[in-house]
């Protein structure tokens, strides 16, 4: 279906096309954690970027200008991740996209904001990025951890009770603190308590003082809120203890290669959600091009990271050709409130926190016996329109930048 033939010099990518001009082109700045804790979740990442990329080049590029493109790791640091969207811009970046962190993805949101240019945000799933910290040029199609949390409230009940226990293991930054908060408060609305909360560094590699605070503790649950292969190392070790003998464990964001380096015997009967799974493309058109052309090309299946990054290319290249015109202005304006079909059914950017409205899925680890392949890791078994999970305005009040 489609060839990705890429030159690479150091931090440089640039995608060449013979049918354009060599000088009528447009740079994308690509800025994703190619080191660190989510390191897997970049990689990928940036597959879904050149590939999407690769797909608008063959088809004429964006108002017919060949798009080239500059890739620097984040580290998984936000300050890192800063200082290179401060780079990309000087470089004459159009505009920025990555994340795999939303501590860094609000960084680079900021340093967008203060530069005029539109930042499509990929792999972030904090409340703060389109709560306290939204940037009007800053777009977030990835779901949060409110919606995470409303979506997963009934299947906790069914699975748990009303009056379980839960203990929390939750990641020290933006995303396992708001993610944490919000899974809490389901959960104790419907009567159940807590028992213990517990934050943990990002990068650490053994959680067996905590995991042995948590047996202390004498949940019936136990919430691991963490990520990439902190969530991994977390999971394992839970596994090795043979807690699950003990009590559930829920993993409230999962991510297909999170799952796939622990594998079906450890994933099996963990309750988490996703904001997109590629077993989706049984069912969508959109979602079963995505899955065929990056298997094709890289020989496995997408996670929701590569998603991610794959909407926020062509959502982007869509608004400028609406637009017609790469003014950050026009290009705002043709992002919010506009639905449009690129993996799932429709969905769009909320005009007033520029947050993403689609389904979120609850899924359950299948046993080793039911998983078909290596991939093949998740029941899906209940799904949540964007608009029954998604904050209100009173849940949410926030007041973007005016367009100046």
């Amino acid at each position: 279906m489609f060839r990705l033939s890429i030159i690479v010099f150091l931090s440089l990518s640039v995608f060449v096309s013979s049918h354009f001009a060599k000088d009528d082109s447009v740079l994308f700045g690509v800025n994703v954690p190619l080191s660190g804790s989510y390191k897997d979740q970049g990689e990928d990442e940036l597959r879904a970027y050149k590939l999407a990329i690769k797909t608008l080049n063959d088809n004429g590029g964006v108002l017919g200008k060949r798009v080239v493109y500059t890739v620097k790791d984040t580290e998984t640091s936000a300050k890192v991740a800063k200082k290179n969207a401060e780079d990309l811009i000087k470089e004459g970046a159009v505009m920025l996209t990555g994340g795999s962190s939303s501590a860094v993805a609000i960084a680079q949101g900021k340093v967008c904001e203060k530069n005029k240019k539109i930042f499509m945000a990929a792999l972030t799933h904090s409340n703060a990025t389109t709560g306290k910290d939204a940037q009007r040029h800053s777009f977030r199609w990835y779901n949060n951890g409110h919606q995470t949390a409303k979506a997963m409230a009934a299947g906790l009940i069914k699975k748990y009770g009303k009056d379980a226990k839960y203990a929390f293991l939750y990641a020290d930054y933006t995303w396992g603190k708001t993610v944490m908060e919000s899974m809490k408060n389901v959960v104790e609305a419907s009567g159940a308590s807590t028992v213990l909360v517990r934050p943990t560094k990002l990068g650490k590699k053994s959680f067996v003082p905590d995991l042995l605070k948590v047996k202390r503790s004498k949940p019936d649950v136990l919430v691991l809120v963490h990520f990439g292969r902190d969530m991994i190392f977390a999971l394992k070790q839970a596994n090795r203890m043979k807690m699950k003998k003990k009590m559930g464990i829920v993993v409230p964001l999962m991510e297909l290669h999170m799952a796939h380096g622990v594998g079906a015997e450890v994933m099996q009967g963990v309750l988490t959600s996703f904001c997109w799974y590629h077993g989706l493309s049984e069912k969508f058109e959109g979602s079963k091009k995505f899955v065929d052309a990056f298997e094709k090309e890289y020989s496995k299946k997408p996670g929701n990271a590569a998603a991610a990054a794959w909407t926020a290319i062509f959502q982007y290249a869509n608004a400028v050709e609406r637009a017609k015109s790469f003014d950050h202005k026009a290009v705002i304006l043709a992002l919010e409130g506009f639905k449009s079909k690129v993996l799932v059914g429709e969905e769009y950017y909320r005009s007033w926190d520029h947050q993403g409205i689609h389904p979120t899925y609850v899924g359950e680890g299948k046993t080793p016996e039911e998983s078909k392949n290596e991939w093949d890791l998740f029941n899906i078994i209940s799904m949540s329109e964007g608009e029954d999970v998604a904050r209100t305005r009173e849940e949410n009040p926030v007041q973007l930048q005016k367009l100046d």
